[in-house]
């Protein structure tokens, strides 16, 4: 999700859709976005709010059920707070497994799921590798605005923006360095054929993803 879309392209919002993202993102030359909530209040004020902005579609919807889309709908599918919320409620491994499945069915091979969370890899790896999804996954880390390094050195933008290495079992490495404990981990994981292991492209990340 490097750049706009030259043709229609389906993106999935998934939750928190009072957030101007989805605006941004028609800004941007993004087509045909359709954002859900599970709340119905959230969603009616959305539809009202962008009215007038056609690539915008707005539906109320559980995420661990999304049976009203077909399998590969989606080219891609964002995600900022929606598996975090999950993981805080009632049977949270069971909402985790359900809402990941549902993603994996709605991308298309080669599509993009982005997970924008509070989780570090120890507590989302766990539920974004099983090979069923068949993902292949790149890890970002992105300090909160503001933030600077003791001695009051500001981070550099380009290194939020560049992968940051992980282990073969998708963990950090013992010697890295987490900056800021509240940073974003942002994962962006790749729907894979099973021709495309020794093809994957480089995504890059725009400095005002959050």
């Amino acid at each position: 999700m490097a750049t706009p879309s030259t043709g229609t392209r389906d993106t999935c919002r998934r939750a928190a859709p009072s957030i101007v993202m989805s605006e941004d993102m028609v800004k941007d030359g993004y087509e045909d976005i359709v954002n859900i909530d599970i709340s119905s209040v959230a969603i009616d004020m959305m539809k009202m709010k962008y009215e007038e902005i056609p690539q915008l579609k707005y539906l109320q919807m559980d995420v661990r059920d999304m049976s009203f889309f077909e399998d590969e709908s989606f080219d891609a599918v964002i995600d900022k707070g929606t598996l975090d919320s999950l993981m805080c409620g009632t049977n949270a491994p069971i909402s985790a497994s359900q809402m990941l499945g549902e993603v994996s069915r709605l991308l298309k091979p080669g599509g993009i799921y982005m997970l924008i969370t509070y989780g570090d890899p120890k507590a989302r790896m766990i539920h974004l590798k099983w090979k069923v999804y068949n993902w292949k996954i790149e890890l970002y880390i992105i300090a909160r605005p503001g933030f600077e390094k003791p001695g009051g050195c500001s981070s550099s933008m380009k290194s939020y923006l560049e992968p940051v290495p992980i282990t073969d079992d998708g963990q950090l490495p013992a010697e890295f360095v987490l900056e800021d404990p509240d940073s974003h981990f942002i994962y962006v994981c790749k729907k894979m054929n099973d021709m495309d292991e020794n093809h994957i492209p480089s995504y890059t990340l725009k400095g005002d993803i959050l």
